[in-house]
């Protein structure tokens, strides 16, 4: 059975908590984005549960459901939109030219191969050390097998969206928070807020 994350903007206003969107043509609300467990990231962990002097009758509505004892609830979390991450989720850095080459023949939107990584200054060292040494020799791994190391050759500098970052999430979210804002028009010192519902 699946498990998924669901992200909405909601605002509060007057210590009261309300779903701003966004809305489909028939008035129903809809997830800004939602992910299964196996490709969320860990940004759930930043919101904080929604007190229930909080919910509105508004909130009430499109979120409340039975317990498994039969007691309505409303099991929202919020972050204000201002405390979401931060950053780009574009990914740069040195990784391997054959996990790249993977990448771009195979166009796979959730790619999970872009372990080896290497930092510029790392990459930059690697380089200096091969040009006055020469590449390094096999060794002997923890097993006693042999192999050999990698060498700055082996990568080079890439850029890919990582889909799956917290930092992916969080612009989604602002970027639909913003266009509403932008077209809809909120209470006089309202809050903008990040929703999320799980389950």
């Amino acid at each position: 059975m699946s498990y998924y994350y669901n992200y909405y903007v909601g605002y509060r206003h007057e210590g009261k908590i309300y779903p701003f969107g966004p809305y489909n043509s028939f008035g129903k609300l809809k997830e800004v984005i939602s992910k299964s467990r196996s490709f969320a990231s860990d940004m759930h962990y930043d919101f904080y549960p929604i007190k229930e002097a909080e919910v509105s009758d508004e909130l009430r509505e499109e979120f409340e459901y039975e317990d498994w004892n039969e007691n309505k609830v409303v099991n929202v979390k919020m972050l204000p939109i201002d405390e979401l991450p931060a950053g780009s989720y574009i990914k740069k850095g040195y990784f391997l030219i054959e996990d790249v080459q993977r990448y771009e023949d195979n166009k796979i939107v959730d790619f999970d191969g872009f372990y080896d990584y290497v930092t510029p200054a790392v990459y930059a060292s690697m380089a200096q050390n091969e040009a006055q040494f020469g590449k390094p020799e096999r060794r002997k791994d923890d097993y006693g097998e042999w192999y050999y190391p990698k060498t700055a050759s082996d990568y080079m500098y890439y850029a890919y969206p990582d889909y799956k970052s917290r930092e992916y999430e969080a612009e989604m979210i602002r970027s639909v928070a913003e266009m509403l804002e932008e077209y809809s028009e909120l209470p006089d010192e309202a809050e903008l807020l990040a929703l999320e519902t799980e389950g």
